[in-house]
């Protein structure tokens, strides 16, 4: 299916875009080095962009795994919850500029963890700055829902996250029982669903931001992604009909063939942005 894209660059006479729109440590690999370009006496340096990849709840880097393949050309690193195994922050090479590719919470958590220097870029994968509606007819999920999901997770952590993971379309990633699942993190995360709130790091944001969400996507749903993202400044969303909240995962190679031309036009070698 055909994507739609809603280009929304906001300047100091705004106008809202209209509806029609479209931790594991980091991995540098050998070839990726800070090119140096000469020009007469003078040196031009050019320093590699790398990603740095932030799964959302009940997951971990294996959600990346079609996606990092389809980005080849760039140092990657990761963020790990610690859901299976320990948590981990991104191992950042200070020589690197980084975007961040975030992935529903974890679009948070990138907002909330960035390198020293700054985000270079930005990518949310039906990403949010909050989940829960903030008042009753505002688009997010139900506080209610969420609370229950809570009372529930309680008692049967395992069929909770089974039936999340299958509402996702991403069943397939299931986290086997060895090693065992880290309950207390799990549950600690899926309570922050109820009141996180990182708009205000967003309203900050001076990086460019690519926000790609799937209009069947029922964890988290349309509306909530246009209200985030239609009237940022700098922004481009773009849609597309199917991927659900799996849209990074099981269109890899659709999310890569929007990032590329993203992180071409980013200001390399340039000040990055907090």
């Amino acid at each position: 299916p055909e994507s739609r894209r809603h280009q929304c660059v906001r300047s100091s006479s705004a106008h809202r875009a209209t509806p029609h729109s479209t931790l594991a440590h980091g991995l540098v690999h050998p070839s990726h080095t800070t090119a140096h370009r000469r020009f007469g006496g003078r040196t031009e340096v050019r320093m590699t962009i790398g990603l740095a990849f932030f799964h959302g709840w009940g997951l971990s880097r294996r959600f990346w795994q079609p996606l990092a393949a389809a980005l080849p050309d760039h140092p990657h690193a990761y963020f790990d919850a610690g859901y299976t195994g320990e948590p981990a922050t991104p191992d950042y090479d200070l020589a690197t500029q980084w975007v961040a590719v975030g992935h529903s919470l974890g679009w948070a958590h990138a907002l909330q963890n960035p390198p020293p220097g700054g985000w270079l870029g930005m990518v949310s994968l039906s990403g949010f700055t909050h989940f829960c509606a903030h008042a009753p007819g505002d688009p997010g999920q139900a506080k209610r829902v969420v609370e229950r999901m809570v009372r529930v997770f309680e008692r049967t952590p395992q069929a909770v996250l089974q039936d999340f993971l299958t509402r996702c379309q991403l069943a397939e990633l299931m986290p086997e029982e060895d090693p065992p699942l880290h309950m207390g993190r799990l549950h600690h995360d899926l309570h922050r669903l109820i009141d996180i709130d990182v708009n205000p790091l967003l309203a900050e944001l001076s990086a460019p931001v690519l926000a790609l969400a799937a209009q069947d996507d029922v964890i988290v749903p349309p509306e909530l992604t246009a209200s985030i993202f239609e009237s940022h400044n700098n922004t481009t969303l773009t849609w597309r009909a199917d991927g659900g909240h799996a849209l990074g995962y099981v269109h890899a190679n659709w999310c890569a063939q929007q990032i590329q031309p993203f992180i071409h036009n980013l200001p390399h070698g340039q000040t990055t942005h907090r």
